[in-house]
């Protein structure tokens, strides 16, 4: 149903030019004043929102965690340059109280490329940028979106990532009062955007609290591989209530002079890493330093962490104290064969079949993640061989030589040594001869090899070396 009302008279129409210029000032006296958007506005208060900035009045953001110039630089500056200005807008901020913006998600590079044309050229079209206001939340939503972005182009280190990590769980926690689980820590980034895995996450934070030194040369793998480490030998250090404190101090000071020594002669490549035979022999220094703590052999300490490692459930305080104390030694065989007796027959020797130990391969739960990981595993088992047998000095990484490794000859006292101990060092050394020579070896070299495979006590750590060298991949006659 239609609505009626009263009609009403038209209203007379003006006649003349003076009365409906008269008519429209009635008018313009009875319209009201637009409303004032910022009227509800606190002082200092920002709206969200579009606007166009003077690049110098935009700072990049002092947090930021990437240390290097960005890798990209050369080409954003071209597409800037080439496109006569910056045309995308950039996402800025700014602190409570603060007069100067920055940005809030990103953009550093685009900023400092305009900002440096400017200065260059004085030209317009490069003075001004495009922006988009975020009103201000706090220090870590800034620093997670920052993050975020980077984690999304890709183009920063793991020590960078480390490092951002690290300061936004700071951030988070000074922001809450209390502090967070890595998995809490893990939900909250979450909320933010970024991807931050619990595992991820745990490297992150051991790389930026121990391994500082280190810095850029860190990786993901060669960080994982300390800190497995270190927490293996963590065990064994509450076994022997061995002082937190000491051990903390020592080991960074073994940290910082192999981050001296490795800064010293490498320079800071792109990206720069550690590589596998550093982290081996990092792994092998922070072994001797346990022992020495622990007061008792390096060897006891290698084969406590290998059963450590090996085993189905956790070993007891006990179990690992009587394995460092000489519960489960790995000696030197009291009766090694002389060469005139392997030379007249070994098949005349009672011969032990070695234990059927399940490679640790071929277990699902310890599958090789990555090549990186196969070469650190053999790198690991080369370092534990050749140290049992005290030949370390001889062996010396190559990657250009198919096995990845090089041994060096006996000389001096070594290539006269008898008794068990020199006979057992020339095996190994004819083992590790044969195992980086593709040529292969003579007669001899098999029957010292032989010699070893006699002797049950080597054969964990022969069968942990031979499975490692097998474990490798090997294309075109070298290791991958």
């Amino acid at each position: 149903m239609e609505k009626q009302g009263r009609l009403r008279a038209p209203s007379p129409r003006p006649s003349s030019t003076a009365e409906r210029r008269a008519l429209l000032a009635a008018h313009s006296l009875t319209v009201k004043s637009p409303e004032n958007a910022a009227a509800d506005l606190k002082a200092g208060q920002d709206a969200e929102g579009w606007m166009m900035l003077r690049c110098s009045d935009v700072d990049c953001y002092d947090r930021n965690p990437r240390l290097r110039t960005n890798p990209l630089y050369a080409d954003i500056r071209a597409s800037i340059k080439s496109r006569e200005g910056l045309h995308d807008a950039i996402a800025v901020t700014r602190r409570p109280g603060a007069g100067r913006y920055m940005c809030y998600a990103g953009a550093n590079t685009r900023l400092q490329v305009v900002q440096e044309l400017w200065r260059e050229t004085q030209d317009a079209k490069y003075e001004w940028v495009r922006a988009v206001f975020r009103p201000w939340v706090s220090e870590s939503d800034v620093l997670a979106a920052h993050l975020t972005e980077n984690q999304t182009h890709g183009e920063t280190t793991f020590w960078e990532k480390a490092r951002g990590a690290a300061d936004l769980k700071g951030l988070l926690e000074s922001e809450l009062g209390s502090p967070l689980s890595l998995r809490a820590f893990s939900e909250r980034a979450g909320k933010y955007g970024l991807k931050l895995h619990t595992v991820t996450a745990v490297n992150y934070l051991f790389a930026v609290e121990q391994l500082a030194a280190f810095g850029a040369h860190l990786t993901h793998e060669s960080t994982g591989a300390i800190r497995g480490r270190f927490g293996h030998l963590e065990k064994l250090a509450e076994a022997l209530n061995l002082d937190p404190y000491v051990r903390q101090t020592e080991f960074q000071e073994l940290v910082s002079d192999a981050g001296t020594a490795i800064n010293a002669v490498r320079e800071q490549d792109n990206p720069p890493r550690l590589t596998v035979m550093e982290v081996e022999r990092i792994l092998a220094q922070m072994n001797a330093q346990f022992a020495r703590q622990a007061n008792c052999p390096v060897s006891a300490v290698e084969q406590t962490l290998r059963a450590v490692m090996a085993a189905a459930k956790p070993l007891s305080a006990a179990e690992i104290r009587a394995r460092l104390s000489g519960g489960a030694p790995l000696e030197i065989p009291a009766v090694m064969p002389t060469s005139e007796e392997v030379d007249s027959g070994v098949e005349d020797l009672p011969v032990q079949q070695p234990p059927a130990v399940q490679s640790k391969r071929a277990s699902p739960s310890s599958a090789r993640s990555s090549d990186a990981v196969d070469d650190l595993s053999f790198a690991a088992a080369l370092d534990g061989f050749s140290a049992q047998f005290r030949i370390s000095s001889l062996v010396r990484s190559d990657p250009d030589v198919a096995p990845g490794f090089r041994v060096d000859p006996l000389a001096g006292d070594d290539l006269t040594a008898d008794g068990e101990e020199g006979r057992a060092r020339h095996a190994a050394h004819r083992l590790l001869l044969r195992l980086s020579d593709d040529a292969g070896g003579s007669e001899a070299d098999a029957q010292h090899i032989v010699s070893l495979l006699l002797q049950p006590a080597y054969w964990p750590l022969m069968r942990t070396l031979m499975d490692a060298y097998h474990g490798r991949r090997v294309t075109d006659g070298r290791v991958e």
